[in-house]
């Protein structure tokens, strides 16, 4: 498959894995937990599509990759946006519109500028058996939001221990795996940029 469509491919997976969502009630992990490496991000942050493209661009996306996602976005409003708009409260993150897309981030550290961890992806908040696992990283820069998502595919290996107990909203740098991408991993990491 030629790779501008690959690209586009992939995101168009990931914009499905995102879904839209909803700030209703609370979803299946109860409220969210309080951590000061989350306060920088608390609140309601929109994607900025422009910033968003250009991030993928700086991160190697071509011409033509870029250029096909603008058309794929101007030729189908019916998708939507490429990521739901986001509110940020502890260490949970609720996007808007319907169904209620869920980030629940634990183990979370600070990895040099950016606070990197894990988190629980649900497309769907309130369908708790559809839930992936993905490494994530924040960043705010000039005053933006960066959410960069490396998504497991399919559904969570049951044996994992994260599932066996909530894991902590701090998790420590030397345990550290964002890098480590297991072959269940994607090797692509996407970036999303928000603006207040």
């Amino acid at each position: 498959m030629h790779s501008a469509s690959m690209f586009v491919m992939s995101l168009v997976i990931a914009m499905s894995i995102s879904g839209c969502g909803s700030t209703a009630a609370t979803g299946p992990f109860g409220p969210p937990r309080s951590s000061p490496l989350m306060v920088p991000f608390a609140g309601t942050w929109r994607l900025d599509l422009e910033k968003t493209l250009a991030a993928q661009k700086e991160a190697g996306a071509t011409d033509e990759q870029i250029s096909l996602l603008r058309q794929l976005y101007a030729q189908n409003t019916a998708l939507g946006k490429m990521h739901p708009d986001l509110t940020f409260t502890g260490n949970e993150a609720v996007g808007s519109g319907g169904p209620s897309v869920e980030y629940r981030f634990f183990s979370m550290h600070q990895h040099g500028s950016k606070t990197c961890g894990k988190a629980w992806h649900h497309e769907d908040r309130f369908d708790p058996g559809d839930m992936s696992k993905c490494r994530v990283r924040l960043e705010i820069m000039d005053g933006d939001l960066h959410l960069q998502v490396n998504m497991d595919e399919g559904l969570p290996d049951l044996n994992d221990p994260d599932l066996a107990a909530e894991p902590p909203v701090e998790g420590n740098l030397a345990q550290c795996d964002a890098d480590t991408l297991s072959e269940n991993q994607p090797r692509i990491w996407f970036t999303y940029v928000f603006s207040r």
